[in-house]
């Protein structure tokens, strides 16, 4: 199933049918394309993450399916708690989002904020959609509110920016340090236990290099073992990277290294936050 909002050719969502039941609505109205999720069950049904500026949204969803929405907002950021997290909020849905982070989300909306809709995602919660569940797994390190959600009967993991898409950004002032980082990488590999037949379908897909395979939408656990690898390297003093400039204006101040991988295309830190 493919289709696009045709109300704004600026702001534009694109819909992939994974699998089963699993829709990847895809934002590309600016410079670096943001993915959201939709995973449909008997009952219920849960969109991850709300992308940024695309228009439409909740219609799209709704296009797709009729069953009770509420949506899971896996950290902060402006481009996974963006206009489509706005839409649900004022179609009355359920918001969820780790109180953690909750501060850059006042920040993006203001007075706007309908708090009685947003509820606190915690560690360990379980959303039952009725044929299939989602488990909540904190992981804090590219926000301090991040999360995961892991389908474990069926093998999914919705990761967001926990672990990057190919790229991974954690110079961040909200970001862990990589010593905390890879304790929350440790844990996460022994939930996976190593199993190749996870398939990871991360924040932004189209990072994810041709290495693994051409147009593949989804990373494996060979990506995290790398990461994991290079997290270390970094830490122990291993691996250094080449100094990198971003021309953001909240980057400002921060000494930026990026280190190299076969699998991760391009892992930013903070020199000062080993």
């Amino acid at each position: 199933m493919d289709l696009k909002c045709k109300s704004n050719r600026e702001n534009q969502i694109a819909v992939k049918q994974l699998e089963k039941n699993i829709y990847r609505l895809q934002d590309s109205s600016k410079f670096v394309s943001v993915d959201a999720y939709l995973v449909c069950g008997t009952e219920r049904a849960i969109v991850i993450d709300g992308l940024e500026e695309a228009q439409g949204m909740y219609d799209m969803v709704k296009e797709i399916t009729d069953k009770p929405l509420c949506m899971i907002v896996t950290h902060g950021h402006s481009d996974h708690a963006g206009r489509g997290m706005r839409e649900f909020m004022d179609k009355g849905c359920d918001i969820y989002l780790s109180s953690r982070d909750l501060y850059m989300v006042e920040k993006l909306y203001g007075k706007d904020l309908k708090r009685e809709q947003l509820h606190d995602l915690e560690d360990g919660m379980r959303f039952d959609l009725g044929n299939v569940s989602l488990n909540v797994i904190a992981m804090p390190g590219h926000t301090q509110g991040s999360m995961i959600l892991y389908m474990e009967d069926r093998k999914r993991l919705f990761s967001s920016d926990a672990i990057g898409s190919g790229n991974l950004w954690m110079q961040l002032k909200e970001s862990s340090s990589l010593t905390e980082y890879l304790k929350e990488l440790q844990r996460l590999y022994e939930i996976l236990n190593n199993d190749m037949d996870v398939r990871i379908y991360p924040g932004h897909s189209a990072q994810i290099s041709s290495y693994i395979e051409e147009n593949q939408d989804y990373l494996d656990c060979r990506y995290l073992v790398e990461l994991t690898e290079l997290t270390e390297g970094i830490i122990n003093g291993k691996l250094t990277g080449e100094k990198k400039e971003i021309p953001m204006e909240e980057m400002k101040g921060i000494e930026i290294f990026s280190v190299k991988g076969n699998y991760v295309a391009d892992y930013c830190y903070d020199r000062n936050k080993r």
